[in-house]
């Protein structure tokens, strides 16, 4: 049985270089997650999250630059979005826990690590 898939969604500005210094360090994670690199997490609708998790994937990490995001009001909209995108899978029930929206910093090889791992456990008996 393979394991669930797991999405993360990274920024160019923060998480995406916290993400490369996991390589860099020569630490791993499973092959089972998969990385988009964008300039910001806001710029996908609301149901994107929705048509990912329908077409298999298990869980979906949104890594943001938080409040030091460059993008004027960006987070701000982002955080409004996945509260909404929260709502939508509570009328679908599909379990909250299976998106998460976190931020991690350039250097944060610990933190990527966690949330990856966090979210294996979370995932761990979704089809």
């Amino acid at each position: 049985m393979s394991k669930p898939k797991i999405l993360i969604i990274t920024t160019n500005h923060s998480s995406y270089p916290g993400a490369n210094a996991v390589g860099q360090a020569r630490l791993s994670y499973g092959s089972n997650t998969y990385i988009i690199r964008v300039p910001d997490p806001v710029m996908f609708p609301e149901d994107f999250y929705i048509r990912a998790f329908e077409k298999g994937i298990a869980g979906i990490i949104i890594m943001s630059s938080g409040s030091d995001c460059p993008y004027e009001g960006a987070y701000e909209r982002l955080s409004k979005r996945i509260q909404n995108v929260y709502n939508i899978m509570k009328q679908k029930n599909i379990n909250i826990n299976r998106l998460k929206l976190t931020t991690i910093c350039t250097v944060c090889k610990e933190a990527f690590l966690k949330e990856i791992s966090d979210m294996e456990k979370v995932v761990q008996n979704v089809n």
